[in-house]
């Protein structure tokens, strides 16, 4: 295979775990590639909305020709067990390509990770392809962290003034970011499995925290260049971003069409003490009855969780969330990215005022990322400094008046 041909494959899987990710839920979001000896791509699909097929059977159901000497790129190592689809290692023996190429090894303890006799003794041969890891880390990562650690893969993000502060000593409700960047983080916020907001951006902004695309964002969105040139290989955030500024404004009208599978959790931390105002609940019942689906998560901070959540916010939790509210402490930051984990979500995006630095400041991992957005144009003299505005940085890039700052926490266990 050629090199341009080889690099043509490379980025077909970039787009195709793009596009996969925020729409498979719990399952990781795999990109499949089929092509001839030569190089030339014969087919190609990523894992469907939870549920459906991964990404391998996708491939074969669109492609049914078995010419010989095939070439099966996979960038997660195809199942071995029964879930919501029979084994995808099954089928490919069935289709019996020549070679697999495959991007990462299986950490889900149900598939029997590295166990490729099967295949081998179908007469495929099989082998881990570096360059196939790279350019598909950043739509696994979440996956991968989350079945490896219990937690999903974590994101602090944050708009701040040139000085660096979020936000102005009185806490006035202010525009921070540009919007040159509204199209851009909306489509970040599909890509994640939940937003999360604590209770004092609750009770100030009452946000919806849904992923929508207006035309304004599209008519506003600026071209984004990388300004860091050394980056490491295997850098799942920058990747990220990256992608994110590469395939916007392409993928905006596929995002749309499918707005709905893309809808991440959103997930509302609440103060016992002062709970939200009705016009918060109705908006999130809009939004339930819009999308036909429960897509809120209540937590409840409490100094207390032997007493009973109120009998008003229980009846709300009802309406609005598949599960019911969950009492916990103002230091359980642990417990609430395990339980997080434990419901299956691998991507989580923290919308950060103070109160998420000070509520995960002990359970940020090596691999979890700071996405601050500093609109050069955009004074909030004497304000409250964002508490990662000076964390080593990992990559920078631009947008209009926008430098996008990809962060590693040092504040990490």
């Amino acid at each position: 295979m050629d090199a341009e041909k080889r690099k043509e494959t490379y980025s077909l899987h970039s787009l195709l775990g793009f596009l996969a990710m925020g729409k498979t839920g719990a399952n990781p979001p795999v990109s499949a590639v089929l092509t001839d000896e030569s190089g030339s791509i014969l087919a190609s699909a990523h894992t469907q909305k939870f549920g459906g097929n991964h990404a391998e059977r996708e491939l074969y159901s669109r492609y049914s020709q078995t010419e010989k000497n095939q070439i099966l790129s996979v960038s997660l190592e195809p199942c071995t067990h029964f879930g919501k689809t029979p084994p995808c290692c099954d089928l490919v023996i069935e289709r019996k390509p020549k070679e697999i190429k495959l991007g990462w090894r299986d950490p889900n303890p149900l598939v029997s990770s590295g166990d490729w006799e099967k295949y081998s003794e179908s007469g495929i041969s099989v082998a881990l392809d570096p360059m196939l890891a790279k350019v598909s880390l950043p739509f696994l990562q979440g996956f991968l962290h989350r079945i490896q650690t219990g937690r999903p893969w974590v994101w602090i993000k944050a708009a701040t003034s040139i000085e660096g502060n979020y936000a102005s000593k009185d806490k006035k409700k202010e525009r921070v970011s540009s919007e040159e960047m509204d199209l851009y983080l909306q489509i970040f916020r599909a890509k994640m499995d939940a937003i999360a907001v604590g209770p004092g951006t609750i009770l100030s902004d009452t946000p919806s925290l849904h992923f929508r695309i207006s035309e304004e964002m599209i008519l506003s969105q600026k071209p984004g260049i990388r300004v860091t040139e050394l980056e490491p290989f295997f850098e799942a955030g920058a990747g990220l971003i990256s992608s994110l500024l590469l395939y916007t404004k392409d993928s905006e009208k596929l995002h749309r069409l499918e707005e709905d599978i893309y809808q991440p959790f959103r997930i509302f931390c609440l103060d016992e003490n002062q709970l939200p105002l009705e016009i918060f609940f109705e908006k999130q019942k809009d939004l339930t009855k819009k999308f036909g689906v429960k897509k809120c998560i209540f937590f409840i901070l409490t100094d207390d969780d032997s007493k009973p959540i109120p009998k008003e916010l229980e009846d709300q939790i009802k309406i609005l969330s598949p599960y019911e509210g969950i009492l916990i402490y103002p230091d359980d930051g642990d417990k609430f990215l395990e339980i997080l984990g434990d419901l299956g979500i691998n991507t989580l995006l923290c919308e950060a005022g103070s109160f998420f630095p000070k509520f995960l400041q002990n359970e940020l991992s090596e691999e979890d990322r700071i996405l601050e957005i500093r609109n050069e144009k955009k004074s909030i003299p004497n304000g409250i400094p964002f508490v990662y505005h000076n964390e080593p940085l990992v990559s920078e890039y631009l947008v209009g008046t926008n430098r996008i700052f990809i962060r590693k926490p040092q504040r990490s266990i």
